[in-house]
């Protein structure tokens, strides 16, 4: 196998990897602003302002729930950062999808386990499942050594992506392959939270299993490729 053909399907695996992780966050968010009371479980600037309006308008049960995501995409991030500083690069990506695939088997356990768990007190522990997942991801795709295309938040993707083409219009000049993967991979959130919107109304048992298995993908692809290369 040539290094260019080794390269490329190197970069092929990375982008699968990136799309499934994308696709789990816009179930996600999709998710969790419908069934648990208008929160998102990767877009922290939202809670962030979701938490100073509920505080402002002295919302204390809003504000708990949008505190409790902030506080949950921490924790994740945080035991992520730790998890990383421990492992070489593929064993510490493995390791932090079986981690968020632990977060999301919980949260489909708490979900089939109770009939309207957003309906009562459990919803803190979906929150707090579903954000920490998210913490654990946003690690997961700088693992992957990928900074320009994040699978959650993706405001400055947009920017990126909107100076990118303004200036290849400007210069007539073609975009850049990372321009191009960046629009794929905005196009991906784009599709899994319609996908999403399809689904909830009649679907809502097979949203909340989704990302769970599209984190399980991500990770038999990583363990596929690490079994081929040793």
């Amino acid at each position: 196998m040539t290094d260019a053909t080794s390269s490329r399907q190197r970069w092929v695996r990375m982008d699968l990897t990136l799309a499934l992780l994308t696709f789990v966050s816009s179930i996600t968010d999709v998710l969790s602003f419908l069934a648990l009371t208008n929160v998102f479980a990767s877009a922290m600037t939202g809670n962030t302002a979701l938490l100073g309006l509920a505080v402002g308008r002295g919302q204390i049960f809003a504000a708990s729930r949008s505190a409790s995501a902030l506080a949950a995409f921490i924790l994740g991030a945080a035991c992520g950062a730790l998890l990383s500083r421990r492992a070489s690069d593929r064993a510490g990506l493995m390791a932090l999808l079986a981690l968020e695939a632990l977060c999301f088997g919980a949260f489909c356990g708490i979900w089939v386990a109770l009939e309207h768990p957003a309906g009562s007190a459990a919803v803190y522990l979906l929150i707090a499942f579903a954000a920490t997942g998210m913490g654990i991801q946003a690690v997961a795709a700088r693992r992957i050594n990928a900074p320009s295309l994040p699978t959650v938040v993706f405001t400055t993707t947009l920017t990126n992506i909107v100076m990118a083409a303004t200036d290849a219009v400007v210069r007539r000049a073609s975009l850049s392959h990372d321009t191009k993967r960046q629009i794929g991979i905005f196009a991906v959130y784009l599709a899994g939270a319609t996908v999403a919107g399809a689904l909830a109304t009649r679907h809502l048992d097979l949203l909340a299993v989704l990302p769970l298995i599209a984190v399980l993908m991500a990770l038999a692809i990583e363990y596929r490729d690490s079994k081929l290369s040793a």
